[in-house]
């Protein structure tokens, strides 16, 4: 199953195959022990949310906060 992890306040450009970067995203979709490479525009401080969007798997322990200083 595809999960659409997102990262709340921050934008993530997500690398393709070829090591060049795609559009900006809020929601990138990984597949299951698939690894993905992407760059993140750190800029905004804060205590934010990495987590998938599937509210199943978020309970289940795919949630995690993400510290800026």
């Amino acid at each position: 199953m595809t999960h659409p992890m997102h990262m709340h306040g921050m934008w993530s450009e997500l690398e393709n195959a070829d090591g060049r970067f795609q559009a900006r995203k809020h929601t990138i979709q990984v597949q299951p022990a698939q690894r993905i490479s992407f760059l993140v525009d750190v800029d905004a401080p804060g205590r934010w949310a990495w987590h998938c969007h599937l509210m199943f798997h978020m309970h289940a322990g795919m949630f995690r906060e993400i510290v800026v200083s």
